[in-house]
């Protein structure tokens, strides 16, 4: 008999005197696992992202080509801007499937940043081919050339990154390449002081100075958005899939 004002308590015991079996909560693992594989249902982002990178990876390849022939005999200029605007059209189709999907892969936030410091690495590549030929530069110097190979090395790595994101499987491998895309980084900072060190100390020409300043400034600035690029994709490894 239960005495009065006072509430029964659960025992745990069966009433022919056994023990209740205790269900389980699930660990916090598995609700994340089982997120992470509904998100990647959705597969319309990949192959987005991977054609933008390649993208990235044929413009610099065309700009480098430019650079080894400034008579730009076979109109690397112009397949640039035709690169540009053909990754445009991805920036506004990946914009546009975030809006509609309703468990896009990664946070939808994190996944505009993205794209969007994906398409800086073609904005500043179609600059820097514009930024030549309309400053009608001639010659150029080995620091010049140094820092287009880095900025070709980055986007390569930005784009096997890319490739691995849909891969939780790669993440460490992903993280690895991030680390190497911030190292290529602090090898064109490095350049880029000392050819601007030789050039206001040896260039006597000041159109000639004021060109190639403009050129090696254009040039580094490609390997910091590819840094932005690779920090974006480690965010999302880091913060978004639990490692």
């Amino acid at each position: 008999m239960v005495e009065a004002g006072k509430l029964a308590q659960p025992t745990g015991e069966q009433p022919d005197g056994g023990a209740r079996p205790v269900l389980e909560r699930p660990e916090p693992r598995f609700w994340r696992t089982l997120l992470m594989r509904l998100r990647y249902r959705d597969r319309r982002f990949s192959p987005l992202f991977n054609l933008h990178a390649q993208l990235c990876v044929g413009a610099v390849e065309a700009l480098v080509q430019l650079l080894s022939d400034l008579r730009d005999p076979h109109g690397m200029v112009r397949e640039i801007e035709a690169m540009e605007k053909r990754a445009d059209a991805i920036v506004d189709e990946v914009h546009a499937a975030v809006r509609r999907s309703l468990l896009p892969p990664h946070p939808r936030s994190a996944m505009v940043d993205l794209i969007n410091r994906l398409d800086d690495i073609l904005d500043l590549t179609e600059d820097a081919a514009q930024t030549i030929h309309l400053y009608h530069v001639t010659t150029l110097t080995p620091e010049a050339i140094r820092l287009a190979q880095l900025a070709l090395e980055s986007v390569r790595g930005i784009e096997r990154a890319v490739g691995m994101l849909a891969q939780p499987e790669h993440s460490q491998e992903l993280l690895a390449l991030c680390a190497l895309i911030d190292d290529l980084e602090a090898q064109a900072d490095h350049v880029l002081r000392s050819a601007m060190s030789r050039l206001f100390r040896d260039e006597p020409d000041v159109r000639e100075l004021i060109k190639l300043r403009a050129v090696y400034e254009v040039l580094e600035e490609l390997t910091d958005v590819c840094k932005d690029a690779a920090a974006g994709m480690e965010s999302i490894v880091l913060g978004h899939l639990g490692i």
